[in-house]
């Protein structure tokens, strides 16, 4: 029996890679009924991620993630928590001349069930660097046009889907833990 549990997103391209961590499990993934608003206001993303699932799961089983673009070079400076507010506009105006452009994408994923976490985690791992500009105007996820992985010679939003696994270690890792959880469970 499919158990289901909502992908506590109102992203679309953040709803397909939660669909993705879930795939081959007895769980059927649904959409949310209406998106919620959550405030991201915790010191870190394993905290807005569980803000998320929490406010989701008063039904059942949710699962959500938070993430954000990590710039060594920028320090303080770039914030990967507002990655997602700061922006493609924030970045390039702080990433403007940067010499050091090695960026390494972080994330976090939440489990909630009735109001209660039952479990998180936490990856960063995959590296890459800022692509030259000019960048494209900002898709729905703007950081996959502009990630760069020269080992491939290719930006994110370019590769396919064998690349995506052999340099995402970020969301492989993340993935093996979450289906590890509902296995062991």
């Amino acid at each position: 029996m499919r158990r289901p549990i909502v992908l506590a997103s109102s992203n679309p391209t953040k709803r397909r890679q939660l669909r993705w961590l879930l795939e081959g499990l007895p769980l059927d993934p649904v959409e949310p009924t209406a998106p919620l608003g959550v405030p991201e206001t915790s010191s870190n993303l394993t905290g807005n991620a569980a803000a998320k699932a929490l406010t989701y799961s008063g039904g059942g089983l949710a699962v959500a993630s938070d993430g954000g673009l990590v710039v060594p070079a920028l320090a303080v400076a770039w914030d990967p928590l507002l990655t997602g507010r700061e922006g493609q506009a924030g970045l390039r105006r702080l990433a403007a001349g940067l010499a050091d452009r090695r960026v390494r994408w972080s994330e976090a994923v939440a489990i909630a069930e009735g109001g209660h976490i039952v479990a998180a985690w936490t990856a960063s791992g995959t590296e890459g660097l800022l692509a030259p500009e000019p960048w494209p105007e900002p898709s729905d996820f703007w950081v996959w046009d502009i990630f760069y992985f020269p080992s491939l010679g290719k930006l994110w939003s370019a590769l396919t889907e064998n690349e995506r696994t052999e340099v995402d270690s970020t969301w492989m890792e993340l993935k093996r833990q979450v289906q590890a959880y509902f296995r062991a469970g």
